[in-house]
């Protein structure tokens, strides 16, 4: 118990340097979490409910059960423990508020694997964690979410655009946390999801890291970690190879840093896509540091559609990122969605403050740099300093070069390839 202790404590040190510790208390940002000293978390092992790891029966009744009593029954910090093993699960939700002591831990040893009967599913997420204050999801175990079985009808290029989003709904993803706050992932692996892997979506304060995060290149629409709507939120120390972006970052975001990340197959860190619905808001403050990016279609990437709504994508930095066979290193494009080809964009989104910094590598392309910015609404404040990248890719004697369109750009330092 001692050693579990010693966990806890050491993992919600690394949520943030804003952590003190007061009389036994942690204070996390205004949460107030305590440690208790002389009593290990209560175990509410999901085989002790009924759970059954023999990869056919369903065991979400189980997992909710176990769940229900970690979370309103514990009278000391309570874990749900999902031992070695392999567990099937359909749809689920966990669920606070929580009234046992903080936090409350989901620990995965073993594996769960996502009911591929797709009628089952009545929304769009395979796990929920919902309305939960002081959570910690970690163990060393995998969600595989059997995304091949549902690849195939999702994929638009391979099907003429005759494709529908599943089931019926517009995203479908494994693990949704929603209105969760003061909170960490760490230590999981998530494996071949339909869609997204992860989407955090009105969160504050969570800390994710220390991730594997795998779906093969071709995957259609399987992002890594997609954010939106959220406050406060660290991605580090982590692995992600997808079928789409490694790390997006939607709408309605503030003060998001990742480093630290392993990026490959994908499409790059991206901010965006912005500005496809209306109620999309502004996206203020994001630090993208220490990244690697491992032949992936783009690295370093802020992409808006035309929009409906004025908003704004600002104070954005990639600095210390390394390309290795990237296609489009560093990109602007206000253009995204348009079915016609070099658009001229029109976007109602206003991009500025943004720091493209000590970026090197190599690149597939002859157009490292591409900044395609609005005519309504010009980029400014476009910082490209310290970019050294080389040209990797076949076309003998290119000229190799950066564009820019409407953009107020500021070059210095090294520079390959060269200024607009």
């Amino acid at each position: 118990m001692a050693t579990a202790k010693a966990l806890f404590f050491l993992g919600f040190v690394f949520l943030s340097c804003n952590l003190i510790g007061v009389s036994g208390v942690l204070e996390l940002r205004g949460s107030f979490i305590p440690i208790i000293p002389n009593e290990g978390p209560a175990i509410f092992d999901v085989t002790k409910f009924g759970a059954v790891a023999d990869d056919m029966t369903d065991n979400i009744d189980a997992f909710r059960a176990a769940w229900g009593q970690a979370c309103k029954n514990s009278t000391i910090q309570a874990k749900v423990l999902i031992p070695a093993g392999t567990f099937r699960a359909a749809q689920t939700m966990f669920a606070g508020p929580c009234t046992s002591p903080k936090p409350i831990t989901v620990e995965v040893i073993g594996t769960i694997k996502a009911n591929t009967d797709l009628s089952e599913y009545v929304s769009p997420e395979w796990f929920t964690f919902l309305e939960i204050d002081g959570f910690v999801l970690t163990g060393k175990g995998v969600f595989d979410g059997q995304g091949a079985v549902s690849w195939p009808f999702n994929d638009c290029r391979q099907t003429n655009g005759n494709c529908a989003p599943l089931p019926s709904v517009s995203i479908f993803l494994s693990l949704k946390f929603d209105k969760v706050n003061n909170s960490m992932v760490t230590n999981i692996t998530s494996l071949n999801s339909m869609q997204f892997h992860f989407h955090l979506h009105g969160c504050n304060n969570i800390s994710l890291f220390n991730l594997n995060i795998t779906a093969p290149g071709n995957s259609p629409n399987t992002d890594g970690i997609h954010i939106s709507s959220s406050n406060g939120i660290k991605v580090f120390s982590s692995i992600i190879g997808t079928g789409d972006d490694c790390i997006s970052i939607g709408h309605s975001t503030s003060n998001i840093t990742i480093t630290d990340i392993t990026c490959g197959p994908g499409h790059g860190i991206s901010v965006g896509s912005l500005g496809k619905r209306p109620e999309e808001r502004s996206v203020n403050g994001v630090t993208v540091t220490n990244c690697t990016f491992v032949n992936t279609t783009n690295g370093a990437r802020i992409k808006t559609w035309m929009g409906m709504v004025p908003a704004e994508a600002k104070n954005i930095t990639y600095e210390g990122l390394i390309m290795n066979g990237v296609q489009n290193p560093i990109v602007i494009d206000q253009s995204y969605g348009s079915k016609t080809l070099r658009t001229a964009s029109t976007s109602v989104w206003k991009i500025s403050d943004i720091h493209f910094r000590k970026i090197k590598g190599t690149t597939v392309s002859n157009v490292a740099v591409s900044l395609q910015c609005s005519i309504l609404n010009p980029c400014e404040g476009v910082e490209i300093a310290d970019v050294d990248l080389a040209y990797a890719g076949r076309l003998a004697n290119t000229t190799f070069i950066s564009s820019c369109l409407n953009a107020k750009a500021i070059f210095g330092g090294i520079l390959n390839p060269p200024a607009c």
